[in-house]
């Protein structure tokens, strides 16, 4: 008498799960340049005067002309404050690349600010 086992079937489960989450979720993270930006600013085109109105839902513009819709789930490494700080700014993160069907959106792992607002110098004299 031949009897199946329970163990067999979880581990093929367990093992197929496991890849299909390698392929869907994993991969190296992406290191690029560009800016935080509105998507209605990346889609028209005006990078580097977006009004504050078209912010949201806040996009990576890359210095290649592309974008990505930033993934704002609780698996980001960066707090949502930073990217308001960073909004408009020159920036290089590290991030994962999730495509879902034809949309591509990042999450970010790091978040540097190239060249932050010069603040203001007083001299005495």
């Amino acid at each position: 008498m031949h009897t199946k086992t329970p163990g067999r079937f979880l581990f093929v489960a367990g093992a197929f799960l496991a890849l299909l989450a390698g392929q869907v979720f994993s991969g190296e993270l992406a290191q690029m340049k560009g800016r935080i930006t509105g998507e209605k600013c990346a889609q028209l085109g005006k990078i580097g005067e977006c009004y504050l109105k078209w912010a949201n839902p806040m996009v990576f513009w890359t210095e290649e002309g592309d974008y990505y819709a930033i993934d704002l789930s609780g698996k980001s490494g960066v707090a949502e404050e930073k990217f308001d700080e960073a909004f408009g700014q020159e920036v290089e993160l590290q991030g994962e690349i999730l495509k879902n069907g034809e949309k591509e959106r990042i999450r970010v792992a790091q978040l540097k600010i190239l060249k932050p607002p010069a603040g203001k110098e007083f001299f005495k004299g």
